[in-house]
């Protein structure tokens, strides 16, 4: 049997890396626990609030003053509701959360990562499915990006309402472009690994030994995998019920070879690696450490704070079958109410006013204002919720460059047509992401097995970790 130790820690680096530099704009910031009771009752949407009184508790957001977009919205909640405290804990590790749920001691809300949520839903004494609440309340779920919706619900259950959305696209430095005698990006076919890397080939500058330049980075050995595996037709889990381990398909293995060898042209994964070890706050590209990278929607906001004046290009990442089409994945976390909840009508107040469109509006003009204050631009979040997401770039976006103003435009697009993250549906995720990237990816990439080898490796030890559950 696996535990999702090292899983959870890689993705733990990785979103800390963006809470520290998208806090450094005004954006999210490290929290600590706290509990706010604000203001006078009243309604900021508009329509009759239910009288409620309560004293919640929620694990997993970060709600500092660090953090506008959160911190303004929780206290408008708490202005609109006078006789509801909330206790909020920024910390919600998996074992905390399953030691809670043996002792009956889980907070009456948690914000979980959406590709997580059925490796608690499959446990069955954590996470209470609202569809009741929806179906009551006639709350619109028609408001969400799709596949932000389909990656809280579990076979014909909703158990989270989504908050907050990501998503990869290709980030492109057109000065670099053009050393390659590339002068319009859209000659740039993310669809066909050849030219990326030939052109990554192209652009890694070196003096002696020493990397100066990475042309081409993938970083298909982060999250961007399930992105690329998208866009090159594999499919991650297969089986008569759609969630047994596919990790040695011949999809898969292509896909390797293709990153593997981008990686070998450019130097090898591990001059790749000993470079990366030298950037700081993943402003590498900001930085013009990399000329091309797959990264999330949210380095946009690193680009303004760091080097505003950057020539770049946002383009989305092709499907090989379809060059004209678009591969996405999405991330983002939703609120969920736990099992044990006594206070799930107030729960369900609180989610539902936190992701109203005033609500949000309420955030994002608190993003606005501390951008203002701080001298730096203001890029719109994305939210979950569509209309929001354009109501930020018709009211408060105002136009920066042509890059980012494009690039502002691209994200909801791609939104639009992604889909869910390969692995979500399983209810032991956590455990086959550290074993494709353990046993599957990373040795793959180093050159330490050969690719179907690892693949194979990976397979065997996922199918034998599924039986140990």
């Amino acid at each position: 049997m696996t535990d999702g130790t090292l899983w959870n820690r890689r993705v733990a680096d990785r979103r800390m890396d963006r809470r520290r530099l998208l806090g450094a704009a005004g954006g999210m910031g490290a929290g600590v626990g706290l509990s706010l009771k604000f203001g006078k009752r009243g309604s900021a949407q508009g329509t009759p609030l239910p009288a409620i009184a309560a004293a919640l508790t929620e694990w997993g957001f970060n709600a500092t003053e660090t953090n506008p977009l959160a911190f303004a919205r929780l206290q408008a909640f708490l202005a609109a509701f006078p006789d509801v405290t909330i206790e909020i804990s920024p910390e919600s590790d998996v074992q905390r959360i399953l030691t809670a749920a043996v002792s009956d001691t889980l907070p009456d809300l948690l914000w979980l990562g959406r590709e997580v949520m059925n490796s608690y839903i499959s446990r069955g004494e954590i996470l209470r499915p609202i569809d009741d609440l929806v179906e009551r309340d006639g709350y619109d779920m028609s408001r969400f990006y799709p596949s932000a919706v389909q990656e809280a619900t579990s076979g014909d259950q909703l158990y989270g309402i989504p908050g907050g959305m990501d998503v990869v696209v290709i980030w492109a430095n057109t000065d670099a472009l053009a050393e390659a005698g590339i002068t319009d990006p859209s000659q740039l076919n993310t669809a066909d690994w050849n030219q990326l890397t030939e052109i990554g080939t192209q652009l890694t500058r070196r003096t002696g030994d020493t990397v100066e330049r990475w042309g081409f980075d993938s970083k298909i050995q982060d999250g961007q995998f399930y992105t690329w595996a998208l866009a090159n037709g594999a499919s991650l889990l297969g089986g008569d019920d759609g969630l047994q381990p596919n990790f040695n398909s011949p999809e898969v293995a292509d896909l390797l070879e293709k990153a593997r060898a981008s990686y070998e042209s450019q130097g090898g994964f591990q001059s790749y690696e000993a470079f990366r070890s030298t950037w700081q706050n993943d402003e590498q590209f900001a930085r013009g450490q990399v000329a091309i990278t797959a990264y999330q929607n949210w380095l946009g906001n690193i680009n303004a704070v760091t080097t505003p004046d950057l020539n770049f290009a946002v383009l989305p990442i092709r499907p090989q079958s379809d060059p004209a089409g678009i591969a996405a994945v999405s991330g983002g976390a939703a609120w969920c109410i736990t099992a044990n909840s006594q206070n799930v009508d107030a729960a369900w107040e609180f989610i539902k006013f936190m992701h109203s469109d005033e609500t949000w509006m309420t955030g994002a003009r608190a993003v606005r204002a501390a951008r203002d204050a701080a001298g730096a631009p203001y890029l719109p979040s994305l939210t979950g919720v569509q209309a929001v997401d354009q109501r930020q770039i018709d009211e408060l976006y105002t136009p920066i460059s042509p890059q980012f103003d494009n690039a502002v435009q691209v994200f909801p697009q791609v939104l639009a047509a992604s889909t869910t993250r390969a692995l979500a549906p399983s209810p032991f995720a956590q455990q086959l992401d550290q074993i494709v990237f353990q046993t599957g990816v990373l040795p793959s990439l180093r050159g330490e097995r050969p690719v179907q080898e690892a693949l194979d490796a990976a397979q065997t030890e996922a199918e034998s970790a599924l039986q140990g559950f």
